[in-house]
This record gives C-alpha cells, sequence and structure tokens, in this order.
C-alpha cells in the first residue's frame, strides 16, 4: 500500500487544474514506499474433466455449476466468449439456458452465468438450480447440447444483432454515477490500461459469428471443466413452524430487512480518530450543497384523474417511467384468504400481452432493448419501464398492455405455480432465514406484516378467476401515481402519458384503503440460538422493541447517533472497539427498519466465531450503555453531521437517484421538498437529540436475539441477566 504502487481517479463537476492541486495538497507528501514487482504465477492447462459433490444444510435445491478457464478480457478470444456468454446464459429471460430449462422443460428454477473482469485468467461459470423433481443428469446433458449448438451452429442474424444491441445498451446505461464510473476505469487502469475500455466495446461490437463459434470449441470441451454438484444435506432438519409458515414474512420489495452478505473497509483506528477529529463545526458552509430537487418537479393531473409527476433530465437519451398503485395491506393476500397472491399476480403479468406471448415479449424487449415491468407486494402493486428516447413508444404500448390488459392465460399461469409453490417451501429452510425471522416474527407478533407470506397451500389454490378479480379490484387510475424523468420536456411526457394511459377508465369501482393495525407492544426479553454444524461462524441478529411511532423529523437525529454508534465498521464506536481493538468482528450493520405506516425497529447484524458471541452481544450492549451514560462528545456530534451533510450531494448524482427520492417522498407522504431540507435538519441535530432518539429505539430492556451458527442451543440461556 505505496504510493508508487498506488493510481487515482477522479470523476465529477471540477475544474482540471484545481482539482490536481488538491489532490497534491493532500497526497502529493506522502513517502514513496518499496518497489513494488507485479506477482503472478503459470496456471498448468486443464486437460481432465474435475467434479466434486458438496452436500449442506444450507441448500435446499439440487444444484450444478459448471466452470471453465477462459483468458483475461486483454486476450484476443475474451471479446467473442463475453458475447457468447451472453447468448448462452447471461441472467436474462432471453438466453437460451434459460429459454430452454426454465421455460421450455421447465427443470430448473433458474439457471445464469458469465465471466468478469480479471488481469489474469479466470473462469466462466454456468449455475442452475433445479426443481425437486428435476435430474442433475439431465440438467449437465442439456447444458452440453446448448454448447454444443453454439458450437457446430452459427447464431442467426437475429440473435446476433440482438446480443450487441444489448451490450450498448447497458454500456450506456450501466455507467452514470460517477462512482459507476470511476469505477470502471479504475478496474481497467488496474488491469490493462484505463483506454482499453474503448478498445474492448469496439471488440465486442465487431465479434464475428465463426469467432463465437470458435471460442466455444476451444474452451468448451468436457476435458476442461470443473463441475460442482451440490446436495440438501441427508437428515438435515426440515423447516420448522415458526409459529406457521405462513406467518413468516417474506423478502420482497418493502421487507428487504434481512441481510446476509456485508462488506467492509478497515482503516487503522488512530488514523480513523485523527481525520474525524480534525473536522470543525465552521466548515459545515463549506460543504457542496446538493441540488434542490422540489424545483425539478411539475405535478398535474392526466384527463382520468391519475397524478403525474415529471422531472426533465438530460445526462443521458433514455426516459423513465414508474407507476404505484396504493392498497394498503390488500386482504386477499393475507393469511386466511390466499398469500402469495399479489405477487403471483405481478409474475403472470410479467409474461406477456394479448398480441404478445411471454416469448414475444422476452424477444422484443431483448432486441430494442427496453424494459417493463410489474410487481407486487403486501401492500400495493407497483411498474417500472425504461428505455431509450427512441424507443419510448414501443415501451409505453407494451406498458399499457402489460398493466392494464394483462391476458392472464391459464398456461402462463400454470407455467409459473410450481416455482411459486417451491419458493414457498424451501423459504425458511436455511437455518440463517429461519434465526432472522423467528426474530422478525417475535417482535411483530399477530400483525399482517408477518401474515402476507406464500404457502404451498395457497398458491395451489389460486385461480385464473382469483387473479382476474384482484387486477379488477386495484388496478384503478384513481389510486395511481406516475412518475417520470428523462431527457424529454415535462409537456412532452405529460403528452405521451395521456396518449398511452389518459383513456384508462378502469371498472368504475373503488376500494378504499385499510389502516393498518399497531403493532402490540414488546415487554420482554428473548435470546434464541439456531445450532447449525456446517457454519463455521455465527450469525447475530438484535431486533429491539418496536414502534407505532416513527417519525419523519427523527431520520437525521437517527443517522448521527448511527454513525457515531456502529453503522461505520472505521470509526463508530461499536467498530473500533469490537474490530479494531478486539478482533472479534469484522464490521457490523445497524439500521431502522420502518414501513411507510410509521411501524419500525431498529436492529444490529453481524458475525463472528462461535467462541466470541457472547463477548460480542456483551460488547454491542456495553456500546449502547456508555452512550446513554456518557452522551456524546461535541467532536464526534461534528465529525457525524459532517458526514450526513457530504454525503447529500451523492443521493442526487443521478436520473434514477432523484427518482428514488421523489418516489420515497410519494410513498411516504412527504412534501417533495424534504430532502432539500435535509442540511437544515442535520445542522440542527444537537447531543440531546441523539440520546433521545437513541433511548427510544435502544430498548435495552425489551429485544429479541436470534444466533445461529456452530453453538449449542443453551450456550447463551444466562446471557440475558447480563446484558
Amino acid at each position: 500500500y505505496t504510493p508508487n504502487n498506488a493510481f487515482m481517479v477522479l470523476v465529477g463537476d471540477f475544474e482540471t487544474d484545481k482539482i490536481i492541486e488538491t489532490v497534491k495538497k493532500y497526497y502529493g507528501n506522502i513517502p514513496k514506499g518499496p518497489e513494488v514487482n507485479d506477482i503472478w504465477a503459470v496456471q498448468e492447462p486443464q486437460t481432465v474433466r474435475k467434479s466434486f459433490t458438496l452436500h449442506h444444510g444450507d441448500i435446499t435445491q439440487a444444484q450444478i455449476r459448471l466452470a471453465f478457464v477462459v483468458p483475461p478480457y486483454s486476450h484476443q478470444d475474451a471479446a467473442a466468449l463475453k458475447v457468447a456468454g451472453q447468448i448462452l446464459c447471461e441472467r436474462s429471460r432471453d438466453a437460451r439456458l434459460h429459454k430452454r430449462m426454465v421455460e421450455k422443460d421447465q427443470i430448473v428454477t433458474s439457471v445464469s452465468g458469465g465471466f468478469g473482469m480479471t488481469k489474469d485468467p479466470t473462469i466462466l461459470q454456468i449455475s442452475a438450480t433445479l426443481k425437486p423433481d428435476s435430474s442433475v443428469d439431465k440438467v449437465e446433458k442439456i447444458i452440453w447440447e446448448e454448447i454444443k449448438k453454439l458450437q457446430t451452429e452459427p447464431v442467426s442474424d437475429h440473435e446476433f444483432q440482438k446480443t450487441k444491441n444489448r451490450y450498448k445498451y447497458n454500456q450506456l446505461t450501466n455507467y452514470i454515477k460517477n462512482a459507476d464510473i470511476g469505477s470502471r476505469i479504475s478496474r481497467y487502469e488496474a488491469y490493462f490500461n484505463w483506454d482499453f475500455q474503448k478498445e474492448f466495446d469496439e471488440r465486442v461490437l465487431s465479434v464475428t459469428k465463426d469467432e463465437i463459434m470458435n471460442v466455444m470449441k476451444k474452451y468448451f470441451t468436457e476435458e476442461k471443466v470443473t463441475i460442482a454438484y451440490a446436495y440438501p444435506k441427508e437428515g438435515a432438519e426440515k423447516s420448522k413452524n415458526l409459529g406457521n409458515e405462513s406467518e413468516t414474512p417474506s423478502m420482497d420489495s418493502d421487507n428487504l430487512n434481512y441481510s446476509d452478505e456485508n462488506y467492509f473497509y478497515f482503516m487503522p483506528p488512530n488514523e480513523a480518530i485523527e481525520i474525524t477529529a480534525n473536522f470543525q463545526k465552521e466548515q459545515y458552509d463549506d460543504i457542496i450543497q446538493p441540488k434542490a430537487i422540489a424545483p425539478m418537479i411539475k405535478t398535474t393531473k392526466l384527463k382520468n384523474g391519475i397524478i403525474l409527476h415529471t422531472i426533465e433530465n438530460h445526462l443521458v437519451p433514455t426516459i423513465t417511467i414508474v407507476g404505484a398503485i396504493e392498497t394498503g395491506f390488500i386482504p386477499e393476500n393475507l393469511e386466511g384468504e390466499l398469500p402469495g397472491i399479489a405477487n403471483y399476480l405481478s409474475d403472470v403479468m410479467n409474461r406477456g400481452t394479448e398480441s404478445l406471448t411471454y416469448d414475444q415479449l422476452s424477444e422484443r424487449m431483448a432486441f430494442v432493448p427496453f424494459s417493463y415491468s410489474v410487481s407486487g407486494s403486501y401492500k400495493g402493486f407497483f411498474f417500472q419501464g425504461n428505455s431509450l428516447i427512441d424507443d419510448v413508444d414501443e415501451m409505453m404500448k407494451t406498458g399499457y398492455d402489460m398493466v392494464i390488459n394483462p391476458p392472464l392465460r391459464n398456461e402462463d399461469i400454470e407455467k409459473i405455480r410450481p416455482r411459486h409453490i417451491i419458493a414457498a417451501k424451501t423459504r425458511f429452510k436455511r437455518t440463517g432465514i429461519k434465526a432472522f425471522y423467528e426474530m422478525f416474527n417475535t417482535i411483530f407478533e399477530g400483525h399482517p406484516l408477518t401474515k402476507y407470506n406464500s404457502t404451498e397451500e395457497s398458491i395451489k389454490k389460486i385461480s385464473r378467476d382469483d387473479l382476474i378479480n384482484l387486477h379488477r379490484k386495484y388496478f384503478q387510475p384513481d389510486k395511481t401515481v406516475f412518475l417520470m424523468i428523462g431527457d424529454m420536456s415535462h409537456d412532452n411526457m405529460k403528452e405521451l402519458a395521456e396518449k398511452y394511459f389518459g383513456d384508462w377508465k378502469g371498472n368504475g369501482s373503488s376500494f378504499d384503503i385499510p389502516l393498518t393495525p399497531p403493532v402490540k407492544e414488546l415487554d420482554k426479553k428473548i435470546i434464541k440460538v439456531f445450532p447449525e454444524k456446517d457454519y463455521t461462524e455465527c450469525t447475530i441478529n438484535i431486533g429491539f422493541a418496536p414502534t407505532n411511532n416513527v417519525q419523519s423529523d427523527e431520520a437525521e437525529a437517527l443517522a448521527v447517533m448511527n454513525y457515531i454508534l456502529a453503522s461505520s465498521a472505521l470509526t463508530s464506536r461499536m467498530g473500533i472497539e469490537l474490530r479494531d481493538k478486539q478482533g472479534l468482528i469484522y464490521g457490523i450493520k445497524s439500521e431502522l427498519w420502518s414501513t411507510s405506516d410509521k411501524i419500525g425497529y431498529w436492529k444490529f447484524n453481524t458475525k463472528t466465531a462461535p467462541e466470541n458471541t457472547e463477548k460480542v452481544l456483551k460488547g454491542i450492549f456495553s456500546e449502547i450503555k456508555k452512550l446513554f451514560d456518557l452522551g456524546v462528545t461535541d467532536e464526534e456530534l461534528n465529525a457525524a453531521k459532517q458526514r450526513q451533510l457530504g454525503l447529500l450531494p451523492f443521493r442526487v448524482e443521478t436520473p434514477d437517484d432523484v427518482a428514488q427520492i421523489v418516489f420515497d417522498s410519494i410513498r411516504e407522504k412527504e412534501p417533495f421538498d424534504y430532502f432539500d431540507k435535509k442540511a437544515e435538519r442535520i445542522r440542527s441535530v444537537t447531543k440531546d437529540d441523539v440520546i433521545r432518539v437513541a433511548k427510544k429505539y435502544l430498548t435495552l430492556d425489551r429485544y429479541v436475539i436470534s444466533v445461529d451458527g456452530p453453538i449449542e442451543a443453551d450456550s447463551l440461556e444466562k446471557l440475558s441477566k447480563e446484558l
């Protein structure tokens, strides 16, 4: 880690000469380190097939993974391999393996693959998850059949052009944020040269059909493959009723409160403290202010009553439309009715229009390309489309047909039913998932938040009439809000929305949005262990007592409190104490989870070695008690506020960023200038505010702790008396 072995990439709104002087000021005097030579090794060519088999308790469905050694991007074959991978196995409903095994033969629930950018040779992987009644041998046989086709049969002109269209579209739309652009340049510079990016794109777009066949023959052979076969562990404990499986929340778009993977970065503690100590209160005025959002938004109504919000943004030649239908908790989707039906309906709606079958729709979206999809949750329906400006009419027409007049064909309903049944049956077989949602269910005991998950029984009962009735009831223009953002004037966006959605009349009826019931008070302390000998470390989940009174004006004080206490693995009290000083954890996730109904709870999530579990729990509670007893220092308060203020401009960097903030404001029923006044609210946070919100949400006398890992079920029984 030395300056002479490093490079810096700067992307953003600055004057080059001035920013270079700033870089020299802060980085120019770092002492040069020893010379660092390239590290390399010779990889012996693979000459025989390799395979291994794995049985694990967290594997709920049989899986197969094939790995082929392929060269890095700099190699002359890499571009053709990239195109071949897209055609064969990219994560797309238009890829050959998906169409063959998920749609046509219906023997797997998912299949995808590809390879990434590396400096040295890497592997192109193909992974498939099987249906319970499928054969691994059959799945492997089909994969080889599709590989053989690409080796012996030229790709059609249409599929060839479609793949290149999609590549160009992705390069245009995937790299808009400065951080993404900088990361991409950095990777190319680290592995090759920064300007090789342009050359590689040109290579991809000039790939020929013969080159695809040649690389498939060269790299995809049965003598040069490594195959992993993964199966559920024999005798593994089946998912127990956590009360009732239908009472356990799923991880849908409104309930992303389970985290399985966290990434943390290291900084020496003394250096971290020195950096934060240098922040001064008077520096607040020097921080770049984010662009105001409210002035960007124009609001109008279509002739049928749909509320339309539009935002002009000319960063890229694209247009995005987002629609939301507010329903409140959907009673048809709750336990006792047909839990899972909202998500089931949206999946069927995504399978075509009156004029386009699923295959035809997939083909068209991939060729143009554009996207449009519908999603359903326990309390609303959402839809979103995106396209280049040149293709906006096709995107909007297709979206209208999908949302307003879905055919809901019996063949589509039955085709996706097995997948939903499998999801319902296997949802909580992983020990880590069971442990987390045991905590969640206990905290929200009896609330609708725990009653909307699909079951095998409910999915089997769903009929076409059920779906038609659900669609007819809730898809109404008077309950719909649109947001459009892109490279188009406000007037043109309104004209476009009016053209395609202005004549939507609904069925003439309406529905009342039910009030969300309050969550019950948690009045106890619970610690529960889920033993899992296949794990090498323990996952700790802590959920504090829920509240029915999450206030939007607390957000800034909570962010400041969290930064001081736990959210940064580098500078927070818990990060420094538990990670840097004691070496017990690598990082910790700490956050408020809340709904638009003002219901929420505070939760922590971290991982540690089995022998350190008790120490980590005591350490977390000790740091909370210190916060209550000793408060926060002026330096901590100023550093945390400085951090929050400095992040604001990054939240409105791209059209998608702005759209997300506006959509959140619509969903939370906040005024559009809520974000614009955020800096003012951050500056006004006091030390008393920090302690007040901490004591509200971190209820040391009421909590649920769930731990999963290789420890005994009774190993933490006495801990609640010590916390």
